[in-house]
């Protein structure tokens, strides 16, 4: 398949999702209090944390292999079902104490529907794999769809009948019932489900290290929110979760479609023996144009978007969501370490990487929930410039670049980026410098960033604007009526030599 195509099928998937989500945020956000929102952020952070342990046998092991034979798919699902068979036990005994340690009776009940939705999970994971390893994106993106709408179905209609908290865990189980069953019809060789241990060294050999890396990940995803919760009201978790929520939303518009494409491409691409040098920093440079103007239109424009995904319960996340929002600016290149890594073989700096920076950035973020919510929110200044330095470090190892390249792959969309916030400050300034925006402020705030945002883009003369115009040409062969395609001309020579040299 066309990497293309495949990342548009991913991202349309990931666009879809996000509507979803964000359907369901602005429903259940205004069922459950955030205190409600909290005690089902803590539980899922903790199933997530525990069952991570399972990528010790990860499914991705079925995308890397050269030369794959059914011993090693039945080899994967044996592993996956019997981790996960073990783990959601020991979440089932330990999970009354988890509860009496936070204080939530209500907690106990959750983790056990969470450790249940993972044990089903077990009979989809090797079939996404392989689809994945075919690059069959478009099936990939069906399921995701069909899952998301069951998930999202079930959550809303458990908080209208006053479930609560539990609402989410539910959803949780809907979703994964319905992806096993989806995998196990699709899967051209049900053989696969046999219990088999041929291949259990490599499945072991190759989940080593990214079981490692991956339960660091969650492990610092999970563990402010979990320390907050503990120190503060759970309520307090909400607000976080949601400001994180909101500030997660160019990254699933953008970055998630990208990291699903990215592992099979670069996979492909180390297999037949390319340099990915100049693919790392290509992509680095499409990122950043859609990502970093995104954030600031995030940033700039925080109250209303609380106001309209979360409601005016949520207000006091508005600081959050501009702390966070600008933090976020700093992850660009993150995105790209694990899947580049694992693609090349380098599994071990991958997990030495999550090994170095995600305990001491955990620290920091732990530390700064003892000063309040802000101060924690805060502290990603700090935490995500160390991680992006020393993951950096670690890709430059196998895809060797200078810091003058980097510089030359996100400087037009640094430019792109200014001159998309140009729009949105002006409207801000006239208010009284005042965030509180009308809804015809802010709707005039997103049409100048727009075009901010394509001026810069005109004037950088950035690559992207040869993937929009072709996004515009597909899109006339494929509509009924005809229309006159955009001359979308780089712009003058005189003018680019000028910013470059600024």
């Amino acid at each position: 398949m066309n990497i293309r195509r495949a990342l548009l099928l991913a991202t349309g998937e990931q666009h879809i999702g996000l509507i979803l989500n964000f359907c369901l945020i602005a429903v259940v956000s205004r069922l459950l209090t955030p205190a409600e929102v909290g005690i089902s952020v803590v539980a899922a952070g903790i199933g997530t944390i525990v069952l991570s342990l399972r990528e010790f046998a990860t499914a991705d092991f079925l995308i890397q292999r050269k030369n794959l034979s059914a011993e090693d798919m039945r080899t994967s699902f044996t592993i996956l079902m019997g981790t996960g068979l073990v783990i959601a036990l020991m979440l089932f005994a330990v999970s009354p104490w988890i509860a009496k340690f936070y204080g939530y009776r209500e907690l106990s009940r959750i983790l056990q529907v969470i450790a249940l939705s993972h044990v089903l999970s077990a009979f989809s994971l090797p079939t996404m794999a392989l689809l994945r390893r075919n690059m069959a994106f478009g099936t990939v993106a069906w399921i995701n769809i069909t899952v998301g709408i069951v998930g999202a179905a079930t959550t809303v209609a458990l908080a209208t009948l006053k479930f609560g908290a539990i609402s989410f865990a539910y959803g949780t189980l809907a979703g994964s019932a319905v992806t096993a069953l989806c995998a196990v019809f699709l899967c051209q060789d049900r053989r696969m489900f046999r219990p088999s241990i041929a291949s259990w060294r490599d499945v072991i050999g190759y989940g080593g290290y990214n079981g490692m890396s991956t339960l660091l990940d969650r492990a610092y995803e999970a563990l402010p929110q979990l320390f907050l919760g503990r120190v503060l009201p759970v309520s307090a978790v909400g607000f976080y979760n949601r400001a994180n929520m909101i500030c997660g939303i160019p990254d699933r518009l953008i970055l998630s479609g990208v990291f699903s494409v990215a592992y099979p491409a670069f996979a492909k691409e180390f297999r037949e023996g390319r340099c990915l040098t100049e693919s790392y920093l290509r992509a680095i440079t499409y990122l950043t144009a859609f990502h970093w103007p995104a954030l600031i239109a995030v940033a700039l424009l925080a109250k209303p978007i609380v106001m309209v995904v979360l409601g005016p319960q949520w207000l006091d996340a508005v600081p959050l969501v501009q702390i966070l929002a600008l933090a976020g600016l700093l992850w660009f290149p993150t995105i790209l370490t694990q899947p580049l890594l694992v693609a090349v073989g380098a599994i071990r700096h991958n997990f030495l990487s999550s090994l170095i920076t995600r305990p001491l950035a955990a620290i920091i973020l732990c530390c700064a929930s003892l000063y309040g919510v802000t101060a924690l929110a805060a502290s990603q200044f700090i935490a995500l410039p160390l991680q992006v330095s020393i993951t950096l470090y670690f890709v430059r190892r196998h895809v060797p670049f200078t810091w003058r390249e980097m510089g030359a792959a996100v400087w037009r969309s640094a430019v792109a980026s200014l001159f998309s916030a140009a729009g949105p400050v002006a409207i801000i300034i006239l208010s009284g410098f005042s965030f509180d925006l009308s809804i015809g402020a802010t709707i005039a705030a997103g049409l100048l960033a727009a075009a901010g945002w394509l001026a810069g883009l005109w004037l950088t003369d950035h690559p992207v604007l040869v993937e929009l115009q072709g996004a515009v040409d597909t899109a006339r062969r494929h509509l009924p009526w005809s229309f006159p395609a955009p001359n979308v001309d780089p712009a003058p020579r005189a003018i680019r030599s000028t910013i470059e040299r600024v």
